[in-house]
């Protein structure tokens, strides 16, 4: 499965979604010690969290990619949490909303046979995203990079190798391209690096079998919660598909 919770902010201080490490620092101070020194010595990262701007008020918004994050993090530790304290900025910031949101492996799986759905899809890439291959930093929607990326994290997440096949991989990028765009070069600022990247709008049209176009949109729809590229548990990579909002598969219900 996979879940997210949306935390509405409320605080006297400019917040930037530059500020997204701090409070991944701050989550690693709530989470239970053994479960945060698991995940280091496992090399996993079942989660991702980032700040987002709408409706005129600061989200953090922090997703989960398997159930036991989704216990952890989520269940046990953030319904629980009324303030946010940033120790490196000394200020305290108070969560006056939140929303849950999960997603069955059924739910997921059931992309793939959608039937004749549209082969379109629009992606918000809401904070800055950026890969690396080669040791080089790349920082436009390159197609391989990100079906590269969301398989491989689908993979971590579920601690299997069932994505990540080079074949169906090679396939996806030669019947994928992008038809539209609406880009803005940026960087994110993480411990004194600037990291080149790119924010905004991009459609991909699928052209291959519609089997082969249900994939895709799976891997999209869980890089909905997953983000795609580098950094993406300090703030990077976050995006979302406009049209899914309103899917009946996502259920939107209160912690309890």
């Amino acid at each position: 499965m996979v879940s997210k919770i949306e935390l509405k902010l409320q605080g006297n201080q400019e917040l930037s979604y530059q500020m997204a490490s701090l409070f991944h620092g701050a989550l690693m101070e709530l989470l239970p010690q053994e479960y945060v020194y698991k995940m280091h010595a496992s090399q996993l990262h079942p989660y991702t969290q980032h700040l987002e701007y709408n409706d005129k008020c600061w989200k953090w918004v922090i997703s989960c990619l398997n159930e036991e994050a989704d216990r952890i993090i989520l269940k046990e530790v953030m319904q629980n949490v009324s303030s946010i304290v940033l120790k490196k900025k000394q200020i305290t910031i108070d969560i006056v909303d939140r929303a849950y949101t999960s997603l069955s492996d059924k739910e997921l799986v059931s992309i793939l046979y959608s039937g004749d759905s549209s082969r379109y899809v629009d992606v918000h890439f809401q904070s800055p995203t950026a890969f690396k291959q080669n040791g080089q930093y790349v920082f436009y929607p390159d197609i391989r990079c990100i079906f590269q990326s969301l398989m491989n994290k689908y993979d971590s997440a579920e601690e299997k190798n069932v994505m990540r096949d080079e074949d169906t991989l090679t396939q996806l990028c030669e019947t994928t391209r992008i038809v539209h765009y609406d880009l803005k070069s940026v960087s994110f600022s993480l411990e004194g690096v600037k990291i080149p990247s790119f924010i905004g709008k991009v459609t991909f049209k699928f052209t291959g079998a519609q089997t082969l176009a249900n994939f895709a949109k799976l891997l999209f729809t869980f890089g909905t919660y997953s983000g795609v590229g580098i950094k993406t548990a300090l703030g990077m990579g976050s995006f979302e598909i406009p049209e899914e909002r309103g899917k009946k598969c996502l259920q939107t219900d209160k912690l309890n």
